[in-house]
């Protein structure tokens, strides 16, 4: 059977955190949201934005387009790409009314490194910035908030970073549906 390790248990003391509560405050206020990830965890921000912004009534985006994605790193390079979309979406937004969160499994590699500097980035515009990830990093910045899972595998990190999502969207008010309510919901 696969090793999940101990997901209920895990998640219980993530949730009861000082940094989970900095990130659930923090979620709680905002009115603009940006998820970005690396590797899979670009399809779990992808997928948690889509959420929150369909269950909250939050502003919450995602690159996950892939022109969007290759353009800029065209554009700019595969260190800049996350700073340059951050740039463009919050065009016109109050600063402290954004949240950037970045999802990531890796605990080094240029794409770790460039979600957290892009999460550094974003703090020195004013923003607030928020890292949930397997393990900690070594190059953490100051002002970021950040949620480790303490994780060993990559599909127990992912697997979580989704469900920790949903308790943002539960924690800040909102209501995640359930199947048998959504199905009323239809007819």
């Amino acid at each position: 059977m696969l090793d999940i390790e101990n997901f209920d248990q895990k998640f219980r003391e993530i949730v009861n955190t000082k940094e989970w509560k900095a990130l659930q405050a923090s979620y709680s206020k905002s009115k603009n949201i940006f998820m970005l990830g690396h590797g899979g965890n670009m399809a779990i921000a992808d997928h948690a934005a889509v959420d929150s912004a369909r269950l909250t009534d939050k502003n919450v985006m995602c690159p996950g387009s892939a022109i969007a994605v290759t353009s800029l790193i065209s554009d700019t390079s595969f260190n800049d790409w996350m700073k340059a979309w951050i740039e463009q979406r919050s065009r016109g937004l109050q600063a402290s009314d954004c949240l950037v969160i970045g999802f990531s499994c890796s605990t080094t590699g240029a794409s770790s490194k460039t979600l957290v500097n892009t999460l550094a980035h974003a703090i020195s515009l004013g923003m607030n910035a928020a890292l949930i990830c397997s393990q900690p990093k070594e190059d953490d910045c100051e002002g970021l908030i950040t949620v480790s899972q303490n994780a060993t595998f990559y599909h127990t990190s992912e697997i979580l970073s989704l469900a920790l999502t949903y308790e943002l969207i539960h924690g800040a008010g909102y209501k995640c549906p359930s199947i048998a309510q959504k199905a009323r919901d239809r007819k």
